[in-house]
């Protein structure tokens, strides 16, 4: 029987096998610094880009918010959808309907975001913040982590003055300071009391709130009729057992039982508008607007990822060809092929792990970039990190890689008959033309996809530039634009908000090289607009059409001038039609087109609301002015926009201010930030710059995308040419003997570039052709991405393809003159 010790002494020497491949497969990387140097760097790029990409996915899409049974918080909302409307918040009447009568609720809360005055004299500052019922505490199942949070009561007029900071607040603000409590801050010019702080976890609900007041409301807005009007959300925590399907599904009975009792008028509002209440998840609903952006960056990045791989398996497979008479040696010497197979696998793996470190640091840099535009397209969110869940991705990842990458050169390592490469004392040639011809299915693999890559930033270049090119309908050049808030001593009573308006328009044409003023509820391409339900007096409309509705937008006179709005009919409004008995609006093209077609729309009329009784009640259409797309130039629903002038006594807390001036933004606004000053220095201003600039950053969600996916198709096109460059290379090097018989029976050197132009323009031809097949199957996915293209524009599929061909023709130059440089005889002697 064998002595119990031998087992251990088997075990050290696989040990101090495994180190000394270890030790080897290190100064063989060394050695080969230039294959070494590219593979780390394309892994580096890819694995980097994936891990990026994917912690801001698993951040929005699969991380669980960190809330007690997250699956349990719901978003109740209602949508219009023969109106064009998917969404939309909801209201008290909602609210107070559900909490008393709905059963699939534990609890229900309103919240809504805004923006709030902190401090007082000149430290006041504009900070983000949310006003809320109590019950959204109990929903969140969090605690204060000072203090207590406010209750029911307190969601009462008088007794709201209260406020709950946020952890982060409290801690820059603050400092950290445990006596906050009970202090009272400023907030809009009044005092509130500090009654808790929320903890760090709360700001997963909003990244962007820094406290959180009291939600309350005059008796009027509990009225029943107003039901759908919409503004404010409403959440609620599903009770144990209840699944968010069988909450819709109360929901859409208790809102046809309302509709079955309400009057006719109601009736017909929502069966035209397609008006109903839905209930869904708070994260699926949360990432809906960008899910197709995030599943498209994540393919991107992964099709990336492949052309790495297939990269490197190239690079890894031709540097184990070339290897082939060491191999050899080694198992003449005694070495097996599984010993073989371990050190290219090591060698691999090394070589994935040491990229995958480079790369982490890339994506944390990453990160940085992609959480800026994150902040844009989903502002409430939290930024994302590289948590450990996602390093367990990257590592996983980057063991799943060199596996897969490490046993293409091992299959054909243990395919190759290394006692004959022994024996014929050379290269392999059987073996090389197999490595070529797998060499080349691999970089048309990478041609194909980046093919693809290539389409779809090709198609978000088109749309971005179909974008731009929209008539914005109005000239923003020359025109500054600038928010206030209006202090409530010039808004106490209907005659002070209008002197106050008098005097600020005055004050306003004060400034050098000002033409012109206009205030406004809103800034043209910032969304954000209400859209309202109205009655045409002639209804023309076909049976079964959607209810007629439209965004309103509420202007002074003067805007048409100072924004340089084109009046395609009639007048826009004058100082007169302030008055609030002259009833009159002004329209754009679309509205008159959708509901005027084929004759003129002045003299027209509609109203808001119920049909008036009165002939003489019904506001009159006085003018038609072109398109402007103020909710952004991708706005899907169609719906027109109303103007609607600002009557007299109407007392905003807020405005928007618009300048046609002929001088810079940049020296205007100090200017008018004195101006305002010296009028009231309780006037807060903020947002202020050229409208040229507003125009331009509503296109930045866009542009992110575009430059993400554009990005990725970039490295992807270069990996393809640094693949069809290598295999070249690679070919040439192994046919040095056949060129040179080439060259010495006659071939000149044009007829020898021209053959090994021909094989790399073969292989991306081939490349070329599969990935058209691919992109045409695969674009059809982004279509909610594009504007004003289709998923199959040829233009793009050609100049895509073009630009390739293009790559591999520069790619494949490099190795032909290479191949046309070998003197016959020194090839032949070296043979």
């Amino acid at each position: 029987m064998p002595p119990s010790h031998d087992a251990p002494g088997v075990s050290v020497g696989l040990l101090t096998g495994a180190a000394g491949d270890f030790r080897y497969a290190l100064r063989l990387l060394w050695k080969s610094r230039g294959i070494s140097a590219a593979t780390l760097l394309t892994l580096a790029l890819c694995i980097g880009a994936t891990a990026a990409i994917f912690s801001t996915v698993y951040s929005l899409m699969l991380k669980p918010l960190p809330f007690h049974e997250p699956e349990r918080i719901v978003e109740l909302y209602t949508s219009a959808k023969k109106a064009g409307l998917d969404k939309m918040p909801a209201n008290v009447p909602f609210y107070l309907d559900y909490s008393a009568n709905a059963t699939s609720y534990e609890t229900l809360a309103l919240w809504t975001f805004g923006q709030q005055m902190f401090g007082e004299d000149e430290s006041v500052v504009r900070l983000d913040m949310a006003r809320a019922t109590a019950e959204i505490f109990q929903i969140l199942r969090v605690q204060p982590l000072l203090g207590e949070f406010f209750t029911k009561e307190q969601n009462k007029p008088g007794a709201d003055r209260v406020v709950v900071l946020t952890q982060s607040f409290w801690r820059t603000q603050f400092s950290e300071d445990p006596g906050v409590v009970g202090r009272e801050i400023r907030l809009g010019g009044e005092n509130y009391t500090i009654i808790g702080v929320a903890p760090r976890v709360f700001e997963a609900w909003d990244a962007r709130v820094k406290f959180v007041l009291p939600l309350s409301w005059p008796p009027a807005q509990e009225n029943p009729q107003g039901r759908y009007g919409v503004g404010l959300q409403l959440f609620g925590r599903l009770k144990p057992g209840v699944a968010a399907g069988q909450a819709d599904a109360e929901a859409k009975t208790m809102e046809q039982r309302y509709v079955e009792a309400a009057p006719p008028q109601v009736k017909g509002f929502v069966d035209r508008s397609g008006m109903t209440m839905n209930v869904g998840g708070v994260q699926e609903q949360r990432v809906r607007p960008v899910r197709t952006t995030l599943l498209m960056l994540q393919g991107g990045v992964a099709f990336v990822l492949l052309i790495g791989c297939v990269n490197v398996a190239n690079l890894l497979l031709v540097r184990a060809n070339a290897r082939q008479s060491e191999l050899a040696i080694r198992a003449a010497l005694g070495a097996g092929r599984g010993i073989i197979a371990r050190q290219l696998l090591l060698e691999s793996l090394l070589l994935t792990t040491l990229g995958a470190a480079l790369g982490i640091g890339l994506a944390w840099a990453a990160l940085k970039t992609s959480n800026y535009y994150l902040a844009k397209m989903l502002p409430q969110a939290l930024p994302a990190t590289l948590d450990l869940h996602v390093l367990g991705f990257a590592v996983g990842l980057t063991v799943v890689i060199g596996l897969l990458i490490g046993l293409v050169p091992v299959f054909h390592v243990l395919r190759t008959n290394l006692a004959e490469v022994i024996q014929s004392n050379s290269r392999g040639s059987s073996s090389g033309r197999g490595v070529r011809l797998l060499s080349s299915v691999l970089v048309m693999t990478q041609v194909a996809v980046a093919l693809v890559l290539l389409t779809g930033a090709g198609l978000l270049i088109q749309s971005f530039a179909k974008a731009l090119e929209v008539n914005p309908g109005f000239n923003p050049q020359g025109v500054v634009t600038a928010r206030i808030v209006i202090p409530a001593a010039h808004r106490a009573s209907p005659e002070a908000a209008d002197q106050f308006q008098e005097r600020l328009r005055h004050t306003l044409l004060e400034l050098p090289g000002v033409t012109s003023v206009a205030l406004a509820a809103a800034t043209p391409f910032q969304g954000g607009l209400p859209i309202n339900a109205f009655t045409l007096e002639e209804d023309t409309l076909p049976p079964g059409s959607p209810q007629p509705g439209a965004f309103r937008v509420q202007v002074t006179p003067g805007y048409a001038e100072t924004l340089g709005l084109k009046m395609l009919e009639g007048r826009f409004y004058e100082e007169a039609d302030r008055d609030p008995q002259r009833r009159v609006f002004v329209v754009d093209e679309s509205f008159a087109r959708k509901f005027f077609p084929g004759r003129s729309a002045l003299g027209g009329r509609f109203a808001f609301g119920p049909r008036p009784e009165k002939p003489e009640d019904w506001p009159t259409i006085i003018g038609v002015v072109m398109d402007v797309p103020h909710n952004g130039v991708e706005e899907k629903s169609g719906n027109p926009f109303i103007y609607q002038v600002v009557p007299q006594g109407a007392r905003p807390g807020g405005a928007t201010l618009f300048l046609r001036t002929v001088r810079p933004a940049e020296e205007l606004v100090p200017a008018l930030r004195a101006k305002l000053k010296a009028l009231d220095p309780a006037i807060f201003l903020y947002d202020a710059g050229s409208m040229e600039k507003v125009v331009g950053s509503s296109f930045d969600n866009r542009r992110a995308v575009m430059l993400l996916l554009a990005a990725f198709a970039g490295l992807a096109l270069f990996l393809s040419s640094l693949g069809i460059y290598g295999v070249l290379a690679y070919d040439v090097s192994q046919r040095t003997r056949e060129i040179g018989v080439r060259g010495a029976i006659g071939a000149s050197h044009g007829q020898i570039v021209g053959l090994i132009l021909k094989q790399g323009l073969w292989k991306a031809g081939v490349g070329v052709a599969v990935g058209l097949v691919g992109a045409l199957l695969l674009s059809r996915y982004m279509t909610t991405l594009l504007f004003g293209v289709t998923p199959t524009e040829p233009v793009v599929y050609a100049a895509v393809s073009l630009v390739l061909i293009a790559v591999a023709l520069i790619a494949s130059w490099l190795p032909a003159r290479r191949a046309a440089k070998i003197d016959p005889l020194v090839a032949l002697r070296s043979e």
